[in-house]
């Protein structure tokens, strides 16, 4: 709120004659000075939902201006993030997009949504079809693996474009105790399953692969692996016949990529 002292219900007080600041004319006048007044918070207010921070400490803006931002700019708030973290990842969309389309960027964003503080220990790859492997840890640790020639899902080598992304939850998605016939899955807000993960959730993730694959490329499925030694660049476990649903793994949850 502007200083007292600057609102026009204050001004008039000072400035006006006698008869417009008591009596039925300064009632009059304190009447149209309100709305003068709210008019001009309006103005404050809309002038400051253009910036996400509102300070040099980092104060956030209003939740609402932060979800319009975070709409205009295409960046997906992540899940149970606060607003103080929100905002500042606002601030850096055009310094984020000089790396969009990297394996590095891609498990960047998706580390803001899934776990933004690194509270639930969730770690990341992604590999793509000649064998190139990305890695993130919970921590941000960023390392890589070059042609190693070892991911064969289906023994189809000539279509280079795949890549496929894993998730290691940590305690984000838990077992639930659901299986595939269970009916707390049927019409449930949670995925045909064991895992935890939300419908909106999935689709939230296949988004922001959409978003930062590498452009010609096509994500094939995102594999959450509950399972954090399964996957490994050293010993991946595709061997020629994993495109196919009987052969994966049980401690993982295949999703249809984009």
């Amino acid at each position: 709120m502007p200083a007292p002292y600057l609102t026009f219900r204050a001004l008039r007080t000072k400035i006006a004659p006698r008869w417009l600041t008591a009596g039925d004319g300064g009632k009059l006048g304190f009447a149209l000075d309100v709305m003068k007044d709210a008019l001009m918070e309006r103005v404050r207010l809309g002038h400051l939902a253009r910036f996400p921070q509102q300070d040099a400490t980092g104060t956030p803006g209003p939740a609402d201006a932060l979800d319009a931002l975070g709409r205009d700019r295409g960046v997906i708030r992540g899940i149970d993030e606060t607003d103080r973290s929100y905002a500042y990842r606002l601030t850096q969309w055009l310094v984020d997009a000089r790396t969009r389309g990297t394996a590095f960027s891609l498990m960047k964003r998706l580390h803001a949504y899934v776990d933004f503080d690194g509270s639930r220990g969730v770690s990341f790859r992604v590999v793509d079809n000649r064998g190139n492997w990305f890695s993130r840890s919970s921590t941000g640790v960023e390392t890589s693996s070059l042609n190693t020639g070892n991911w064969n899902w289906d023994g189809n080598t000539a279509k280079w474009a795949r890549f496929w992304v894993v998730i290691y939850p940590g305690t984000r998605w838990i077992d639930s105790g659901a299986n595939w016939g269970s009916a707390g899955n049927w019409g449930g807000s949670t995925t045909w399953g064991s895992l935890t993960i939300t419908d909106e959730q999935t689709r939230t993730l296949r988004t922001i692969v959409a978003d930062e694959k590498p452009a010609g490329t096509r994500c094939h499925t995102i594999i959450i692996a509950t399972d954090a030694n399964t996957f490994d660049p050293s010993a991946p476990e595709p061997d020629g016949t994993w495109g196919y649903w009987s052969n994966r793994l049980a401690t993982a949850l295949y999703l249809d990529g984009t």
